[in-house]
């Protein structure tokens, strides 16, 4: 019904709606996923006709979202089809969405065809390269899986990825997505090879600051470290401490040489290889750097990963969340994390959720990002009831709001046929609106069936 409802909508909103039918389809019916997502990417394809920029940018990104989820059923097929990728002028110079499919592709061509899938992939990868960004992050998840197998070839795609480097000047987050290489894949390179993909690192950061590439305006970074938080205000600083792990491991002597020019890194401590720091890293433009919108970049940025640190450390993300200054945001930033810090702490676990709820459901202003967080933890907390309570009150909270997919998939994974969820999409403005509702609810449905895949 809804997949052929969908049929009536704009290009942009079917995509949209596609998008979710495609996916929440990898657990029901994998053939019916493929022709779900193949149909996403022709329509992306042929009928977004991209004259301005947010249509050449909602085009780009369809296609690639298009093409990952067809790599869940068919990754020879979305392989096909990846040279006829571009990145957008809009995407540019901040990102090359193909490289977000490049991550969920190349893995899974190696997995299907072993060493057969290589030349195919060191293709797609120089094609990103030339016109875009090295697939950095893909590399880092393949080489691992590749040295499984023969460790020469490994080394000689970890060499590929060093060499890149040299050539991306273009994109800002390249330097976070080497990292990811590197993080992944040291142990299979060679001494020699990793004592030249830190100085690559080093070279590209310098070179990056001396040519005014920092993205154009000032970053601000944030390390939450078990020995306690690092802030640093320059972004070649932060770059030069993300690689001094490397350093240490591979060049002690440039990694003393660097601390000396840049003094603030002798003061801060330093994780081991292999170890990814807690990190938050906010942009503030001309006029927007004050120390309270900063602060306020910072809270909306750390509340992105609070659940996966808290995954990861409860007790140190329950600080984390503790310290945000904003009342709404630290109240978000705990329900987060409170299914974790019930295992840790039980007691104060449940004293805070009666805090939290209470909040929750009182008459007090109350973000629907707070409402959604508070109700995913009662489910998992086992307070059902409560949790469905929550849930009618932000649908109350959410009315007029232009985006309500996330409660959407969250009713469809917990309540199933709730006929109250069917009452509140009706309120909802559009035609378009209840369809993109619907088909998020169809994916919540599925989220936890076996065989259910989704993008990371």
């Amino acid at each position: 019904m809804v997949h052929e409802q969908a049929k009536q909508l704009s290009p942009i909103e079917r995509t949209e709606v596609l998008d979710d039918l495609a996916i929440a389809a990898t657990a029901l019916d994998r053939q019916v996923s493929r022709e779900w997502a193949m149909e996403m990417y022709e329509v992306a394809k042929n009928q977004i006709d991209g004259q301005d920029t947010w249509q050449q940018m909602m085009r780009a990104a369809q296609r690639k979202n298009a093409l990952t989820v067809l790599s869940f059923t068919d990754p020879e097929a979305a392989a096909e089809r990846f040279f006829d990728l571009e990145p957008s002028a809009g995407h540019l110079p901040a990102e090359d969405p193909r490289v977000d499919l490049s991550r969920h592709l190349f893995v899974r061509l190696w997995s299907k065809e072993g060493r057969r899938s290589l030349p195919a992939i060191r293709r797609m990868a120089a094609f990103t390269a030339e016109t875009g960004e090295y697939p950095y992050a893909a590399m880092g998840l393949l080489i691992p899986e590749v040295a499984r197998v023969d460790r020469r070839i490994a080394q000689e795609l970890f060499a590929e990825a060093v060499r890149h480097l040299g050539d991306q000047a273009r994109i800002h987050r390249t330097q976070g997505a080497y990292l990811q290489v590197l993080r992944k894949s040291w142990m299979v390179a060679n001494q020699r090879q990793r004592r030249a993909a830190a100085r690559a690192g080093v070279l590209r950061a310098q070179r990056a600051a001396q040519q005014g590439q920092d993205g154009g305006g000032h970053f601000y970074f944030r390390y939450y470290l078990p020995q306690g938080t690092v802030r640093l205000d320059r972004e070649v600083e932060a770059k030069i401490y993300d690689l001094l792990p490397f350093l240490d491991d591979s060049d002690k002597r440039l990694g003393a040489r660097l601390r000396e020019e840049y003094p603030r890194l002798r003061e801060v401590p330093v994780v081991s290889v292999g170890v990814v720091p807690w990190r938050s890293a906010v942009f503030a433009s001309a006029g927007r750097d004050t120390p309270e919108l900063v602060e306020k970049a910072f809270e909306r940025a750390d509340l992105q990963f609070l659940p996966k640190w808290a995954a990861e450390d409860a007790a140190r993300a329950v600080g984390v969340a503790s310290s945000i200054k904003s009342a709404a945001a630290r109240e978000e930033g705990l329900a987060l994390v409170l299914p974790h810090y019930e295992r840790l702490d039980a007691t104060r676990a449940e004293g805070q959720r009666v805090e939290l709820a209470r909040d929750a459901l009182s008459g007090t202003e109350a973000s629907l990002a707070f409402l959604e967080a508070m109700i995913e933890s009662e489910v998992i907390l086992r307070r059902t009831e409560e949790a469905r309570r929550i849930a009618r009150r932000a649908w109350k909270v959410g009315v007029g709001l232009p985006d309500l997919g996330k409660l959407a998939e969250i009713c469809g994974r917990y309540w199933f046929g709730d006929e109250e969820f069917y009452t509140e999409i009706n309120r909802a403005p559009d035609v378009a609106a209840r369809l993109r509702l619907l088909a998020r609810y169809a994916r919540g449905a599925m989220k936890d069936q076996v065989g259910y895949e989704e993008p990371n």
